[in-house]
């Protein structure tokens, strides 16, 4: 019986001993073929990747051009200064002196114990370290650095390249210890069984970042004969015509200004000639600061959002080379932001195969950096430099002056801003024909230095809100420049006949002469039909600006009527210009409190009420009458294509606005004719110029106070004129917009801006 059962048990035994095997073996199996199988791909990609360094070198932004071909931003040769990390942690040292140990003894090497190997590179190294010093103290007086901050920075290099490498570590630890957990012993894991040389270590790192030319030279000359060095350009954002000095000459400004200058009145020209300069008169040198600084933009740090937005592989797979990287700066604004993709630029690309010996072929792949695309603008920056030297208050036509007051302040009108105050205001210059921006200033300014110094100075200042774009970015309340627009809408949609005179009564309402009151009765109690003894026809009313001609208008085109001509002009549209924010426009947006009808309609007949828009609205606006009815979108960038709208505007309307605006500034009725002076004195607004046909609109516009913690700090009415310039017997060839913030007349002080941008047109040839 015992010996029955003992082979029984010994086959027992041995049948699950070969289970147990089999099983081991099934685990070890299904081990090897995650590991070779399932995870193949990606461990021999990590296998591989330590034997190779990956480089990237940086974008070469494109250039920003003016009309001109002129550069005005640009990236200025500058270079980074890369450092092999083995150089800046000194194994370079230890490796060269193992690598001529052992190729002095290469006979006895193989027989040496340790102790000897290291006393014989132990001799070898002081030689090296004392050529790694001399190499540090040569970088440090080719960079102009004091040695202990070179020191500093590879110290911050070696912390940083520390700090990624036991981030890299901590993970591959984290993922053996829970790989070994599931087979039952993962604790004896330790950090030094992931420890492995990575790319970092094997990288080259910046020491040094944008140094000019010359200094970049000299780093070169120790790269020739020293390990490690690198020198890779990089790029430094340069706007050359930040700054300006334009000449500006007085005998064209108005007296009072040309008298401060010690300039008297221009010689009258003859017939057929361009009014002269006194001989006598040396040009004013104005220095202009922050020159077309809310168009081109400015640049800035790295965010989160744009790695996001432009990461390094794309969904589909492929490698996107305009990636960023830390370091990397971006458009913050302007065309540097709304053209970043464009402007940015494709990195290089050096990949180094640490298998191959550095000598050999196939031990780098190289792919070239592609610069980025330049852009070129509308814009001519010399004519934008002469409009802001316009604006400045060197000149005198931003400041208040006494000759800017009214001669009656009106019942119930705020105090004029005290003589000497400093302007804000925007101007825009628009080629009619093209749909182009010539020049677009707004004031104040800054440069990018300030905003770097002073940030908050810029954008905390609730009063000047120096970082708004005027020109496109605020809104404005028209006032009286509307009225053309108004005249189009009513006679092309059969609520006004050009035949039809209108009375002016002083005021819309018989029995209520308080309110819809026309300028000339609030500040004369008298009207215009009384001035010019009889009723008005369309162009006249125009010219001397009667509200209540169009506030009848107004009410005749009833209020959709006059929203929709509004927003066939533009108002409610952004141009897409992509340079910064930009104000749509609105017309007939009234607070939840109220319902938009009759009485918005009237006050929007002569610009006020529910309606606001931007100086770049007004010259486009003024544009479509030029154009006979055809609305273009403005463009600021030469390659955008021009979008057009045909308004199909009735040309009898259109004649009629023409001539008012003629008659406006030509006529001595007109309101942006004659300057008068306190002396008693008055000159034309606009100087007279053989050849040059002027037509324009003043408009001045009740405005909301400035309120800042409950004071009061500006008040009273925006100042406008927009007017239209070309040859005589032509059509109008350029659009000028002016609008300076609550400072009164629109002709007594944007109407001399006007006529100095037009001087500064034909200083730069286009008239």
């Amino acid at each position: 019986m015992l010996r029955r059962l003992i082979p029984s048990m010994f086959h027992r035994r041995l049948c699950l001993l070969f289970i147990g095997i089999a099983g081991a073996g099934a685990v070890m199996a299904g081990q090897a073929y995650r590991l070779t199988v399932v995870q193949g791909p990606e461990r021999l990609a990590e296998a591989e990747s330590r034997l190779v360094t990956e480089r990237w070198t940086p974008t070469t932004r494109g250039r920003v051009l003016d009309r001109k071909g002129r550069v005005i931003a640009k990236d200025e040769p500058s270079f980074d200064i890369l450092v092999d990390y083995r150089v800046i942690t000194e194994e370079w040292a230890l490796t060269r002196a193992t690598r001529d140990a052992r190729r002095r003894d290469r006979a006895v090497w193989g027989s040496l114990s340790d102790a000897e190997r290291t006393k014989r590179i132990d001799a070898l190294l002081p030689g090296y370290r004392k050529a790694m010093d001399e190499l540090w103290s040569d970088l440090a007086r080719a960079l102009g650095l004091p040695r202990e901050e070179l020191e500093e920075r590879r110290a911050e290099i070696r912390g940083n390249v520390q700090q990624k490498a036991m981030a890299i570590y901590e993970r591959w630890l984290k993922d053996r210890r829970e790989e070994m957990s599931r087979g039952g012993g993962g604790e004896q894991v330790t950090l030094a069984d992931v420890q492995r040389p990575l790319g970092l270590h094997a990288e080259p790192h910046a020491i040094a970042r944008g140094v000019d030319e010359q200094t970049a030279f000299r780093i070169r000359r120790i790269a020739e004969v020293a390990p490690g060095i690198m020198v890779e350009p990089a790029g430094r954002r340069e706007y050359p015509y930040e700054s300006a000095s334009v000449p500006i000459r007085m005998a064209t400004f108005p007296k009072p200004l040309r008298e401060a200058g010690g300039v008297g009145p221009a010689p009258a020209p003859e017939d057929g000639q361009t009014p002269q300069q006194q001989p006598e008169e040396t040009p004013r040198e104005i220095a202009v600061e922050g020159v077309a600084t809310h168009i081109l933009g400015w640049m800035r740090d790295l965010h989160a959002e744009d790695v996001h937005a432009r990461p390094r592989r794309a969904p589909d797979g492929t490698v996107d080379r305009g990636f960023y990287q830390p370091g990397d700066l971006v458009g913050a604004t302007g065309i540097e932001a709304g053209y970043e993709r464009e402007l940015r630029g494709l990195r290089g690309r050096r990949v180094r195969h640490l298998e191959i010996p550095e000598y050999e072929p196939g031990a780098e792949e190289i792919v070239e950096p592609v610069p980025g695309r330049d852009v070129t603008l509308t814009i001519d920056i010399a004519l934008q430099s002469r409009v802001q030297a316009l604006l400045s208050p060197q000149v005198g036509l931003a400041v208040v002056q006494p000759w800017h007051h009214p001669a009656v302040i009106p019942e119930g009108q705020p105090a004029p801003l005290p003589d000497g105050t400093v302007l804000n205001g925007a101007a825009v210059v628009y080629e009619i024909d093209s749909g182009e921006v010539l020049a677009m200033v707004t004031t104040p300014t800054f440069t990018r230095a300030e905003l770097a110094a002073s940030p908050s100075g810029i954008f905390e200042d609730q009063v000047n809100s120096p970082w708004v774009n005027r020109a496109i970015g605020k809104p404005y309340p028209p006032g009286s420049i509307v009225k053309p627009i108004l005249l189009c809408g009513a006679v092309t949609d059969g609520a006004y006949s050009l035949a039809r005179a209108i009375e002016c009564t002083g005021h819309l309402i018989p029995d209520k002469p308080e309110r819809y009151r026309c300028w000339v009765f609030k500040q004369h109690h008298t009207t215009h039909t009384a001035i010019l003894g009889r009723s008005l026809q369309a162009a006249e009313a125009m010219a001397v600006s009667c509200n209540i001609f169009f506030y009848t208008l107004g009410r005749d085109l009833g209020p959709e009527g006059v929203k929709r001509w509004y927003a066939k002009f533009g108002v409610g549209e952004e141009f897409g210009l992509k340079i910064g924010n930009e104000y749509p426009g609105q017309a007939g947006d009234v607070p939840p409190t109220e319902r938009y009808g009759l009485p918005h309609a009237i006050l929007m007949g002569i610009g006020q009420g529910p309606v606001a828009w931007t100086p770049l609205h007004a010259a486009e606006a003024y544009a479509i009458l030029a154009r006979g009815g055809l609305h273009l979108t403005p463009r600021i960038v030469k390659d955008e294509t021009p979008r057009a709208v045909d308004l199909k505007i009735d040309p009898e309307a259109l004649d009629a606005a023409l001539e008012g605006l003629r008659q406006s500034v030509n006529e001595s009725f007109g309101t942006g004719h004659i300057l008068r002076f306190p002396d008693g004195t008055s000159e034309p607004i606009f100087t007279p110029r053989p050849g040059i046909e002027v037509r324009g609109k003043t408009g001045t516009a009740e405005a909301p106070d400035i309120v800042v913690d409950r004071a009061t700090m500006r008040e009273g009415d925006h100042s406008w004129f927009v007017v239209l310039a070309g040859k005589k017997g032509g059509r109008p060839k350029y659009a000028i917009s002016v609008v300076m913030e609550y400072a009164g007349s629109g002709g007594r002080v944007s109407g001399p801006i006007c006529n100095q941008i037009i001087e500064a047109l034909i200083a730069e040839g286009y008239l």
